[in-house]
């Protein structure tokens, strides 16, 4: 029976209420058990793996012998099972690599570069030297034109001059991973890394273009015709030797934050043509001359994580693929195809596979969002309309999210991988119900960004996705590019359009977000605006420049450095900003999908369906509006209790009142109530109802007001703390003995206060004849209950939002 099931159904047989059937399944199990199969799934593919290793220390085999590739299996595994989450001081780590130390460069491309990417993924500091001799290698090897000095045409196999897409790919996946661990590489070869790509793509419409496997070779059939996984190689060449090159185009005017060259860059043809081919072909099946559909799905995975696009095409790639690779895993834990050569090797397509399923999982904290002019090219593939130089409207900074997502996982969240991805409603329309969906998995990333020149244009359907997306919990990062003033105007009026009770004001210099964890002074950014909803802001705009700044990583400068100028204030004031939006918070693992309860998609209520009532109050201008309808559909879930999903919005002194046995009230202003006011609301309670109130963010000048209204309405009684072993947070109540909540109780705006802990619940209550009649947290709950975060709001996680007020609503069924 589901959770709090049995105490719901004998509530409502004493109320007489019929006792109606479990409810549908809740629309985002599957999404949720979604994210539990691929864990399981990875689970799986680690311990065959591990079997394999059986104590050897390596995973070499038949296909290592034959080709003389000794130690790139091994690699491959290692480097698979280490991005699953295996501590390389695990034993079979420790054997892994340290077999891998003792290799000595054997002429083999794939060998070094996967050793490289092993060796840097494991972050050991006494592998540096041997990583800083790999590149060498790889830089040494690099088949040139003429010889040594020449030309860049790629890498091979050993004694062949014909370089190969599939050899130049892994060669640079050892340089970047090499990069990343610390080695020294000379920029003049990431620039010749990306013109190399950017020179050997094949046109093949006005919009589209390829690569093939064999870069020399006439077009043709076979391996040196259009490859899938060479143009995937070709698009993610470009994104990494742009990385690696770590180098702006744009000539930024430090002092200002404009770029003279904004949104230009050399690859943005070659990488837009490419995107486009792949957009048309797109499949994790591979063409039967490859005979690999596992090396194929690993460089999808690259790409989608590279590019930060959550649509190749219109695919959402991480879902779909997680689905691919779950359904074919076999019962052992492994993968293989026995019709594909390679795919035989188990130990290999496991690998893949696990690589895929392991690094797409990476939680995404920075959603940014697309929007604009859409069309399809001569093939019927969406593409963007670009402006001139193939500028895009909406992202003429190619790395801003990236180094924001990478400076927060630093500095905030203790180095855990955090990722950043592109979204693009545009790709897809959407019914109400898909719709609903949509915002779901949005919110499994705390921000979204925009930016721009121009005026954002966007759909109905679109705006209504971004409203839902805020009001469900989510935060709104925007910045005019370049301190563009159209963008302005029209983000200004987007935001009176979708939120037209709300309006952007200008960010006090005592708002918490200047020192939520770095201090930043508002006189550094004036002209920053935000909008409140409740006691939180849910948007931050700035109309001055800020993404040119983000665009470099030169600016990211750890927190106890001085900062020495407005590039690296900028980076700090984004790192406040998604400390606040967070509540120090990570974000959860890519694909989890948060519940979203649409009142306007529910059925009709049966007769006797529970109904909240929740107090407005005047001079609160609807605080906490989504609570309620996220607490009854919670309550749907997981009890059989029928509800209807929203709120009924009552005064103290409307004459219905008395109609609802549940009250929920919600504040964060000082309290004044009338007479009337007062002997309405206590005749409530004191004929059977039961008021839930909470201090919204914990605001003190709410909590004071709230205990002098009880001693005037029960001047015999007090608020006294519930004790722990009350039946409100029994077992018998609500299913599972609520013990401890996570809660936080420090906000001094200097810094992190080391977020929510596991304490027991506190709530205090007044009782008449034995029963509670009021139930009080001085701890938000409504801001918590619609998902919103802050560093400064004094209250529970979302989840112990949801089991204190359940039990509450349980507790009023009772007689």
């Amino acid at each position: 029976m589901p959770r709090r099931a049995a105490a719901a159904i004998i509530a409502l047989a004493v109320l007489g209420t019929a006792v109606v059937p479990a409810c549908a399944a809740d629309p985002t199990r599957d999404e949720q058990d979604f994210v539990a199969r691929v864990n399981k799934s990875i689970e799986k593919g680690k311990r065959y793996l591990i079997q394999q290793e059986g104590g050897k220390g390596n995973w070499e085999g038949i296909l290592e012998t034959l080709g003389d590739q000794k130690g790139g299996q091994t690699a491959l595994v290692t480097l698979a099972l280490l991005t699953a989450g295996i501590k390389p001081d695990e034993p079979v780590m420790d054997r892994a690599l340290n077999y891998l130390r003792n290799q000595v460069p054997r002429e083999k491309t794939y060998v070094v570069g996967l050793s490289t990417m092993a060796l840097a993924e494991a972050r050991q500091p006494k592998d540096l030297d041997r990583i800083q001799k790999n590149v060498d290698w790889l830089i040494e090897h690099a088949i040139r034109e003429n010889g040594k000095g020449g030309r860049l045409l790629g890498w091979s196999y050993p004694m062949n001059p014909i370089p190969d897409g599939s050899n130049t790919q892994y060669a640079l996946l050892g340089l970047y991973a090499g990069k990343q661990a610390g080695a020294t590489i000379p920029a003049g070869v990431w620039k010749e890394i990306r013109d190399l790509y950017a020179n050997t793509l094949r046109q093949d419409s006005a919009t589209s273009g390829y690569w093939q496997y064999d870069y020399s070779h006439p077009v043709g059939g076979g391996l040196s015709g259009p490859s899938f996984t060479m143009t995937v190689a070709g698009v993610c060449g470009l994104h990494i030797a742009g990385m690696g090159l770590d180098a702006s185009q744009q000539q930024l005017d430090v002092a200002t934050g404009v770029a003279a060259r904004c949104g230009l860059y050399d690859t943005n043809d070659p990488v837009n043509r490419g995107m486009n081919w792949i957009a048309k072909w797109f499949s994790f099946e591979s063409p039967p001359a490859l005979k690999t559909v596992f090396y194929n799905v690993y460089g999808i995975e690259r790409l989608g994580r590279l590019s930060g696009q959550r649509f190749i095409g219109t695919h959402d790639w991480y879902r779909e693929g997680c689905d691919y690779l779950v359904r074919a895993q076999l019962d052992n834990g492994s993968w293989s195809r026995p019709d594909r050569l390679a795919d035989r090797i188990s130990v290999l397509a496991t690998s893949f596979s696990i690589l895929f399923l392991s690094k797409g999982r990476t939680p995404i904290l920075i959603t940014k969002l697309a929007y604009g002019d859409f069309g399809r090219n001569e093939a019927g593939v969406l593409i963007e309309r670009g402006e001139e130089g193939g500028r895009v409207g909406w992202n003429r900074k190619h790395n801003d999210a990236r180094h924001l997502a990478e400076f927060a996982s630093r500095e905030l969240f203790n180095g855990l991988p955090l990722g950043w991805q592109v979204y693009d409603p545009r790709r897809t329309t959407f019914t109400p119900k898909q719709l609903v969906a949509e915002v779901g998995s949005l919110l499994a990333s705390p921000l979204i960004y925009m930016n721009g020149h121009r005026a954002p244009v966007m759909t109905a359907e679109e705006k209504e996705i971004l409203k839902r997306y805020v009001d469900e919990g989510g935060f709104l990062l925007a910045e005019a590019c370049c301190g563009s003033p159209e963008f302005t105007r029209g983000f200004e009026a987007l935001m009176r359009e979708l939120f037209p009770e709300n309006q952007l004001t200008d960010m006090p210099p005592e708002h918490p977000i200047w020192k939520a964890f770095f201090a930043v002074s508002p006189a550094d950014f004036r002209g920053i605006k935000v909008l409140e909803r409740g006691c939180k802001t849910v948007v931050v705009f700035s109309p001055v420049p800020l993404a040119g700044y983000w665009e470099e990583s030169r600016f990211m400068v750890p927190k106890g450095k001085d900062a020495a100028n407005r590039g690296e204030r900028a980076f700090r004031l984004a790192g406040n900003i998604i400390a606040y939006a967070t509540g120090m918070e990570p974000p959860q693992q890519r694909g989890t999908v948060v519940r979203v309860v649409d009142a306007n998609l529910d059925t009709a209520p049966p007769r006797g369906a529970f109904k909240p009532a929740q107090l407005r109050l005047s001079g609160e201008n609807h605080p906490a509006p989504a609570a309620m309808r996220n607490l009854m559909g919670y309550l749907r879930a997981t009890t059989r209790l029928e509800t209807i999903l929203d709120k009924h919005s009552v005064t103290p002194s409307d004459p219905d009142l008395l109609k609802y046995k549940f009250m929920y009230l919600h504040g964060r202003k000082r309290l004044a109530l009338t007479d009337p006011e007062v002997e309405n609301l206590k005749l409530n309670l004191e004929t059977g109802g039961l008021l839930l109130a909470d201090a919204a963010c914990g605001k003190k000048e709410f909590d004071e007001s709230f205990r002098e209204l009880m001693k005037k309405m029960f001047p015999d009684q007090k608020l006294e703390l519930i004790p722990p072993d009350d039946d409100l947070y029994s077992e018998k109540l609500n299913g599972v003995a609520v013990r401890t909540v996570k809660r936080k109780e420090k906000a001094d705006g200097e810094g992190p206060d080391g977020g929510f802990k596991d304490l027991p619940p506190h709530l205090e209550g007044i009782k008449i004849d034995g029963r509670w009649v009021v139930i009080y947290s001085k701890y938000d709950i409504g801001c918590s209950l619609e998902g919103h975060k802050s560093t400064d709001c004094l209250g529970h996680t979302k989840e112990s939002a949801l089991q204190l007020a359940s039990a509450a609503v349980l507790y009023s069924l009772k007689r």
